[in-house]
């Protein structure tokens, strides 16, 4: 099992070689602590809250129990602990657990210290606590022993603007009678004097009187106990096991050998010598966070770093790969390509940016410059031209089409190391970036005040006052009163957003991390202070979405979530500012709010990103719905609109896409009361890709978890190839129909939920001689807001039957050509409506016209119905032999002679008809190497060639078809001519009491189903 940073727990059932989420659909976040019980593997606790106390955070939701192997999981409690350090399971018993709760962040609670519970969780008795400032780094138990535990205390809190690691509540106890009494150790001999910061703890199974502590402090280092903690002497105080210590101080002790020690840091550092030399392991992606190693084989274990879980079962000489959906992104971008890409920094792992639908695995996604903290701007005509940031004043310049990066800092004087109050542009973590709709030069970046630069970065001008509170107090050392930590996670007083108004040139709003909001509408001559007068001072502006629909109106998100407040708060305005109207309305009031955004599309619908899934609105921020679906429990950084569609930047489960929000668009409080209603479908690009949903109403998900199939190699899921006709239904129905028409009302495919195969209407030629076309799709008749894309934009296939083998063809049917098409809606036998939407032409495709399109659509039509003869004459004189035989074995001898007589020559005629549509000696799929291949063949592969552009047909390929027709039906003719000679066979038949012959394509039974071949 592995605990992600915001994504919820994943688990491997083949060692680590690929990973699912098993806590989807019941909790997820940030995960501080899974055990699972020694004396039943079934039973797993898992404590919410991360233990590293990082600027990005996130809070859990206590302790989840499962006693099915993560199938199925119960909240047991603790809900307020909201960062839990480690759980300790009794080794026989497990109902008796512990919980290392190191409790908020951000501020005083009492809800922290070590819990136990002897019920398997139902109660809890808070066993040891500190104080409300103070909570638990590590609990360990003696595995000799369970009565005996250690407990490690740290005083650490957490601002906006600072941190601290340290205080004389730091401190480490014992207990040996299972938690009743407990006996502070800090000042045994041997352990450090002064304050103490982090600390971490291990027992040697081995050994259980040797005790390791990873010790924060003045004379910090690894101190080593061979007496239960009576004693302890300091065994290494090198830089390189302690450093940052806020984030790593985490040890493991080989459960076989007592010299053989690990420790979590920067790197994963292996000791062979009781701790006095470390070296490091390599292969990891860094920053080293836990280790877990199997008591009975000391080589198998998995490491946790900033990359996720890694498994090895030969002591860390090979690993398996970190290959799962677990990116943390801080925001995102859609480009104006088509397909769009999708772009962000994650963190820890750079930038990315790749298409929206096509190959998207990983090997398809290409930095988008800048690191992994930053925001990311694509010029509007240009978009791959990306600008991209990160900390230390990075911002680069990426020409994605070469590859080309410049670094273009507004202020390239790194100020790694330095409080904010050194320096003279104050740049945070994730300084915005951004490019201009209205100036396709122009690029916007904020310190303390908002840079812009018409030179494509190679010179900047501040256009700007400080658009901040620039309060002093804000603005000192980070970390302490032990180790400093400046990144600039902690600078405060900074721009933490820039919004153009997508309606008026020079219209910039700000809002700082402080709870400043500002507005220029002359591009920065002159900014006027629009803040809220109810937004307090030090509340976080984390989004400004400026209306595309009316000028003025801007809406805004703000959280205080690291002022210990996990409230949510949303602004809006329709006056530039002059007032506002706070619209959290109903939303959960235990999620905070990090991005607010309007849908371009549908003025006042919004949509709004939390701590834990995503809301919108209909009516404006008047109320809110849940709109997560299947979007697992994570936080969401960001959300944007593109094309129709919806994508989210989650911080711990990757980008997601929400496809087709036409629908959500459409709402209203008519159709909720109304029995059926089917929503206008969204025009689509005539393309080809294929993709899941982002729920069960609306749309596609992004990772694919949920099962233990899932590939080692992370890879999105693409849109459905299909248009999406979506439709709500009050109740569920008795049956379902979907029809798809072109614009004059013809026919092209039906589905129903009354049968398993939708009836097909038979179009032209000999196509429809022998049968109608066929499908497989069924509509849902659900309550709710069904989706079906069931139809690929194509035409019915070519018939085919049962066996064939093709080389170089396949059945597939036509695509449709641009152009107007309808759809109808019948729910138990009423038609509920008719919308229309339109099928669009490749924009990647230049200098096709519509003449172009529908001539290559005619030729495909044509082809495909020559096909479907031949191989519908095939199936018929298949299955009429089958009858003959059938028949065969009944006649009286009286009539056999007779009877031969009549059918050897009608045989012999439709053997050879049947032998030159179809090579009958295939029966492997690159048999038709040794058994040329027949006109049924050569004509399907004649359609892939047609199809393979998307244009006019080649004049080649019109003279192919009119040479492979003809020959067709050559055949065609030749086997009706035959077929003369079956009313004498059916004349005996009848006289001898026997069924007639029947003239149909069906399918002979027992025939195998499967085709083969290549390109089948």
């Amino acid at each position: 099992y592995m605990g992600t940073t915001g994504g919820g727990v994943f688990k491997t059932t083949d060692g680590g070689e690929s990973w699912f989420p098993t806590t989807d659909g019941y909790f997820g976040g940030t995960i501080g602590a899974i055990a699972q019980a020694p004396s039943n593997p079934d039973v797993v606790y898992v404590g919410g809250g991360e233990y590293p106390m990082r600027g990005n955070m996130s809070y859990g939701d206590g302790v989840w129990k499962s006693t099915d192997a993560g199938k199925t999981w119960t909240s047991v409690g603790l809900k307020d602990t909201r960062q839990i350090a480690k759980i300790v399971v009794h080794p026989t018993n497990p109902d008796i657990v512990y919980v290392g709760a190191f409790g908020h962040a951000f501020g005083p609670n009492a809800q922290r210290g070590v819990f136990k519970s002897m019920d398997g969780g139902k109660t809890w008795k808070k066993i040891l606590f500190r104080n409300d400032s103070t909570g638990v780094a590590d609990l360990v138990m003696d595995p000799s022993d369970p009565n005996t535990l250690y407990a490690s205390f740290w005083q650490a809190y957490r601002l906006a603007w600072t941190f601290s690691s340290g205080g004389p509540g730091s401190t480490l106890y014992k207990t040996t009678d299972g938690g009743e009494h407990w006996t502070e150790l800090k000042n045994n001999p041997g352990l450090p004097a002064g304050i103490w910061g982090n600390s971490g703890l291990a027992i040697s199974a081995a050994n259980p009187n040797i005790v390791w502590a990873l010790i924060e402090a003045k004379d910090g280092g690894l101190y080593k106990s061979s007496d239960a903690g009576a004693t302890w002497r300091l065994v290494n105080d090198e830089n390189e096991i302690k450093q940052r210590a806020w984030y790593y101080m985490k040890i493991q002790g080989d459960p076989q050998d007592t010299q053989t020690v690990y420790i979590n840091n920067v790197s994963f550092l292996k000791s062979s010598d009781g701790g006095k030399t470390f070296s490091s392991i390599r292969g990891g992606h860094g920053d080293s966070h836990h280790l877990w190693i199997a008591p009975n084989d000391p080589k198998r274990m998995i490491e946790t770093d900033d990359g996720g879980a890694r498994v090895s079962k030969d002591g860390g000489q090979t690993w398996t790969a970190e290959d799962y959906a677990t990116g943390q992104f801080y925001h995102v971008i859609a480009t104006n390509d088509y397909p769009y890409k999708v772009c962000g920094a994650q963190q820890d792992s750079g930038t990315l940016c790749g298409d929206n639908r096509g190959n998207l695995d990983m090997s398809n996604w290409q930095s988008a410059g800048g690191g992994e903290s930053g925001w990311i701007a694509a010029r509007v005509d240009q978009p791959w031209i990306l600008y991209a940031g990160s900390y230390g004043n990075e911002l680069t310049r990426r020409n994605q089409r070469t590859g080309i990066t410049e670094n273009v800092n507004p202020w390239p004087d790194n100020p790694m190391g330095h409080p904010a109050k050194d320096l003279k542009y104050r740049f945070q973590w994730t300084f915005p970036i951004i490019t201009s709709v209205h100036e396709p030069d122009a690029v916007y970046a904020g310190a303390q005040m908002v840079f812009k630069s018409t030179d494509r970065g190679k010179s900047w001008k501040v256009i700007s006052p400080d658009l901040t509170y620039d309060d002093p107090a804000t603005l000192g050392d980070a970390g302490g009163p032990l180790t400093k930590d400046q990144t600039s996670v902690e600078y405060y007083a900074t721009v933490f957003v820039i919004a153009e108004s997508p309606i008026q040139s020079g219209e910039l709003w700000t809002g700082s991390d402080d709870g400043k909001i500002y507005l220029t509408r002359d591009g920065g001559d002159t900014w006027t202070d629009v803040t809220p007068k109810g937004l307090a001072k030090f509340t976080k502006i984390s989004s400004i979405d400026p209306s595309s629909h009316l000028d003025g109106v801007a809406y805004v998100a703000a959280n205080r979530i690291k002022l210990d407040d996990n409230h949510p708060y949303l602004w809006k305005t329709t006056d530039f500012g002059k007032t506002w109207t706070q619209i959290q309305s109903n939303m959960p009031d235990d999620q905070p709010v990090r991005v607010l955004r309007e849908d371009p599309g549908k003025s006042g619908l919004l949509v709004a990103g939390t701590e834990r899934s995503v809301f919108f609105s209909l009516d404006d921020g008047g109320s809110w719905q849940s709109l997560g679906l299947n979007l697992p429990m994570v936080p969401v950084r960001d959300l944007v609109f593109k094309s129709g569609d919806l994508v989210a930047a989650t911080h711990g489960r990757g980008f997601y896409i929400m496809d087709n929000v036409s629908s959500l668009e459409q709402l209203s409080p008519d159709v909720l009361s109304s029995d059926a209603h089917l929503f206008k479908p969204e025009d689509q690009v005539r393309a080809g890709g294929g993709r899941g949903g982002f729920g069960g109403g609306f749309g596609r998900g992004g990772g694919r978890g949920g099962s233990p199939t899932v590939a080692a190699e992370p890879s999105g899921e693409n849109p459905p190839s299909g248009i999406a006709v979506q439709y709500w239904l009050k109740a569920p129905a008795k049956s379902v129909k979907l029809d798809f028409l072109d614009s004059k009302g013809t026919l092209i495919h039906s589905y129903s939920t009354a049968t398993d195969t939708a009836a097909q209407p038979a179009r032209g030629g000999r196509g429809g001689r022998f049968g109608g076309f066929g499908g497989a799709a069924r509509p849902e008749n659900k309550a709710g807001v069904n989706t079906f894309t069931g139809w690929d934009m194509r035409y019915p296939d070519a018939h085919r039957f049962n066996g064939m083998v093709l080389w170089a063809a396949g059945t597939t049917g036509p695509m449709a050509p641009p152009g107007a098409y309808q759809v109808r809606l019948t729910v138990d036998d009423n038609v509920v409506g008719t919308e229309s939407f339109k099928l669009l032409p490749d924009p990647r495709v230049k200098g096709v016209t519509q003449a172009d399109y529908d001539a290559q659509f005619d030729l495909l039509i044509k082809t495909r119905d020559e096909f479907s003869a031949a191989n519908d004459a095939v199936k018929t004189i298949r299955y009429l032999f089958y009858q003959l035989d059938d028949r065969a074995k009944n006649i009286p001898s009286a009539q056999r002679s007779e009877f031969n007589a009549a059918v050897t020559p009608l045989r012999t005629d439709l053997q050879s008809v049947s032998d030159s549509l179809y090579q009958s000696k295939s029966h492997a799929s690159e048999d038709p190497l040794n058994y040329p291949i027949r006109l049924n063949n050569r004509i399907g592969a004649l359609m892939g060639v047609v199809s393979s552009a998307q244009g006019r047909p080649t004049q080649q390929s019109y003279e192919v078809y009119d040479l492979l027709s003809k020959l067709i039906d050559v055949q065609l003719d030749r086997m009706q001519t035959a077929l003369a000679g079956l009313d004498q066979v059916n004349s005996l038949l009848e006289a001898a009491g026997l069924q007639p012959v029947e003239v149909a394509a069906k399918e002979v039974p027992g025939t195998n189903e499967g085709g083969r071949g290549r390109g089948n």
